[in-house]
């Protein structure tokens, strides 16, 4: 049985709070949005940490962020737009409290009708060919441009849209046929640009199509994400599709038929089968199919030519056991009805993995975990979950006697915060990993919950500015216990907050429910602190030996977010450090920085960071064909040179933790698939020169520690 991170008493008093709180809104039958609004503001009333005071602020905030989400480019509302909706300004926080949508409603009838306007010239605009030796330009930042002031005004915004969007294409189909010179019959430059302009007109429809049908169905979620963006930039609304997403990111599974879509000219294609699903096995549907209409078991059929592959995906998908009929047109124009029973679909790309890495010169062989996330699937009590699958990986390394281990958390978001717990806990025999505050500024500690240690020979930990969360809680314990080496760029992202997701459906009564799910809201209840202390929020986890990275660069992490929590600090925990002398870290961090001069490629990831800082400020774009060649050579040469030494072996000798064993597939076609997806992992390990440096690191670690062990003279 798995356990909970939250207490009891936690848990129970969110329940009794909304229960409470929402009795009185099952009494009558009520709008669907505004029965919404209202639940998700009783509960952000009731249990978000920091609370936010409704009141003109807010509304001011709030209206702001919707206008922004609502038009993110100003490439559809004029001035007397905003100025219309800005009659809400100062009430949508009343009309929050209230359940009111007159906001919502208002702003999804005239942006759609700003969108039928775009689509009553935009073809006209791609008539004739552009000048492209005009020296114009074009701002591509929104937030340097104003709302357009009338519909000439916004026409040529559009004009100028269309040709940037015209130029990039035709500047990408003439060094596509200057590489593939000889090849075929050359094409005029005139003829190119009215390639361009076809393909950009054909994709522009596509864009306005699915916009129009985005404002349709999906405002309310866009609406209400406005809202609660305000409390703070974790505590989000989910629809009932993104919640499933959310369910599959964080189990690794789903059921279906293991088919990947995606939307093309009005059709629903299939991209994609997941080996091992019932697609996959019946050899149906096949990449290229596209899907016509869905039936489910006997039922007429539904037609989804034009429909969104959102909501196709609501057809296809169902209860493992059921039938699902497929109507699909092959590339060759046959018809063919296809009959799938459908089942539980295993990504197995969301997975821990690990392999055995290691450097010829020294000899020495370490175990590299890799780590997408923090997953656990509390739906089921025989998912599978993080800390049991890094427990395996860490047995089968042991097994095989390596040097050291190296968890990567790179680009790892964080997920279940019971994991981070539990994680922790095979590295140390005992003792707290992190602690959480409440709004009542109550603390919890809470503990490595089973005693004992799985592995504790050298561990190093690498993170990256994108891994956050449950990823910072594990660095940071294991940091603060002096257990591993954390390394990595200058700090992780910064989010110390902690989350509960709510499933709306269990707050309304069943009679009164129109059988259409809800959807989920995650409202963040408490932040957590390192046992030492400081909280994660915004300041990150700080390596003890840092390297360049690319994401570095960018303004990636919780400090650049808007309504972001505060950090502060708390009294530090009991705990006792990890029993072996610490390493000096000054000194290793200083060896990595002689090696990492040295490195040539080092030098070109350094040139490219800061080519990237630079370009961030440069949003005024040239649609004069001449400078802006010249720009895209130079942007394509610094992105070759950078891929150039992203794709140099690194000579990193690798070898399984454990022989994929062919008698225990299925069939003789998955276990190749198997073998592929562990040659194309290993092909990317030997082409990470952060891992490289870092099997540096480890290897001074333990020169360091033979040095400390060696008996001194006299």
């Amino acid at each position: 049985m798995k356990k909970k991170i939250f207490s009891t008493i936690t848990m129970a008093a969110i329940v009794i709070l909304l229960a409470n709180a929402l009795f009185t809104f099952t009494q009558t039958r009520a709008d669907r949005a505004q029965f919404l609004s209202q639940l998700i503001y009783t509960g952000l009333e009731n249990l978000h940490y920091n609370g936010k005071k409704v009141d003109k602020n807010f509304s001011g905030n709030a209206f702001k962020e919707f206008l922004d989400v609502l038009d993110p480019n100003k490439r559809f509302l004029l001035q007397k737009d905003a100025a219309e909706l800005g009659r809400y300004k100062d009430k949508i926080g009343e009309e929050f409290a209230d359940g009111d949508t007159e906001l919502m409603t208002a702003a999804a009838g005239l942006i759609r009708e700003r969108i039928q306007d775009v689509m009553k010239f935009y073809l006209e605009l791609l008539e004739k060919p552009f000048d492209f030796t005009i020296g114009e330009n074009f701002e591509l930042d929104p937030e340097k441009r104003n709302y357009c002031v009338d519909l000439p005004e916004i026409k040529e915004l559009w004009r100028k849209t269309l040709k940037y969007r015209t130029l990039l294409q035709f500047i990408d189909q003439k060094e596509k046929q200057e590489k593939e010179k000889g090849k075929a019959k050359a094409k005029t430059d005139a003829q190119l640009e009215e390639e361009a302009r076809k393909s950009v007109a054909k994709s522009t429809g596509n864009i306005l199509n699915r916009l129009l049908q985005t404002y349709e169905k999906d405002v309310l979620s866009l609406y209400l994400n406005s809202l609660v963006q305000v409390y703070d930039p974790h505590t989000a609304y989910f629809p009932p599709l993104d919640k499933e997403a959310f369910d599959i990111q964080m189990s690794g599974s789903f059921e279906g038929i293991g088919a990947l879509l995606r939307e093309e000219d009005g059709y629903v294609k299939v991209t994609g089968i997941v080996p091992g699903s019932p697609s996959w096995k019946q050899k149906r549907p096949q990449p290229g199919d596209s899907i016509m209409k869905v039936g489910q078991g006997e039922d007429e059929p539904e037609d989804i030519v034009g429909m969104r592959v959102e909501d196709a995906v609501k057809l296809i998908r169902g209860k493992k056991g059921t039938l699902v009929k497929l109507t699909v047109k092959k590339p060759d124009g046959q018809i063919d009805v296809i009959p799938i029973i459908r089942d539980v679909i295993i990504l197995e790309e969301t997975f821990a993995r690990s392999a055995i890495i290691g450097n010829e010169t020294t000899g020495k062989r370490y175990g590299y975990i890799f780590l997408p996330r923090f997953y656990n699937d509390f739906n089921h009590s025989d998912g599978r979950n993080s800390t049991d699958d890094v427990k395996k990986e860490l047995e089968k390394l042991k097994a095989k006697k390596v040097d050291g281990i190296i968890l990567d958390l790179r680009n790892n978001t964080g997920g279940a915060l019971l994991d981070a717990v539990r994680m922790s806990g095979l590295f140390i025999p005992e003792g707290p990993i992190v602690q959480v505050k409440d709004s009542r500024s109550d603390i919890q500690v809470l503990k490595d919950p089973d005693p004992g240690t799985v592995y504790s020979g050298p561990l190093v930990i690498m993170i990256n500015s994108l891994s956050a969360s449950a990823s910072e809680i594990m660095a940071a314990a294991l940091q603060d216990y002096d257990r591993a080496v954390v390394v990595g760029s200058n700090q992780s992202f910064g989010k110390g907050t902690v989350q509960v997701m709510l499933n709306l459906d269990n707050y309304v009564s069943r009679r009164q429910s129109d059988d259409q799910s809800l959807g989920a809201l995650t409202i963040t209840i408490q932040k957590f602190y390192r046992i030492k202390g400081p909280s994660i929020q915004q300041k990150g986890v700080i390596p003890d030996v840092i390297l360049p990275d690319q994401f570095s660069a960018l303004e990636i992490g919780e400090s650049y977010l808007p309504y972001s929590l505060s950090g502060d600090a708390i009294p530090p925990a009991e705990y006792t450090r990890w029993p072996i002398d610490s390493l000096n870290l000054k000194l290793l961090e200083e060896k990595s920085k002689v090696r990492t001069a040295k490195e040539p490629r080092f030098k070109v990831l350094q040139e490219f960071i800061q080519k990237l800082k630079t370009m961030q400020d440069q949003t005024l774009q040239s649609l004069q064909l001449k400078r802006m060649m010249e720009e895209q050579k130079k942007l394509r040469k610094d992105r070759e040179n950078f891929d150039k030494v992203e794709a140099e072996s690194c000579h990193i000798k690798i070898e399984p933790s454990l022989e994929i064993v062919k008698g225990s597939f299925a069939s003789d076609e998955l276990f190749k698939i198997e073998k592929d997806r562990e040659k194309e992992w290993f092909g990317q390990i030997d082409k990470d020169l952060l891992l490289k440096e870092t099997m540096a690191v480890m290897h001074d670690m333990a020169e360091m520690q033979k040095a400390k062990a060696a008996p001194q003279g006299s």
